[in-house]
């Protein structure tokens, strides 16, 4: 093999590098946006979770209380 074959060829191989680095990055760029929503969707999910337990709470108060007889 000659030097310039070598040339080439660790040229090629720099090329494919660069170019799975370009899809990392790409798939690296979506992922963030996906995490993000994720987060997002998680304290929306975590606020209706306080909203339920309040309810649930506030009902357990009204059964506790003691009625008047009529």
């Amino acid at each position: 093999m000659s030097a310039v074959d070598k040339a080439l060829s660790a040229l090629k191989t720099v090329m494919t590098v660069k170019d799975q680095l370009d899809l990392l990055a790409r798939d690296i760029t979506g992922l963030h946006a996906r995490v993000a929503a994720l987060a997002e969707a998680h304290g929306g999910l975590r606020d209706r979770v306080s909203r339920l337990e309040g309810v649930i709470q506030g009902a357990a108060m009204m059964n506790d209380r003691p009625r008047l007889e009529e």
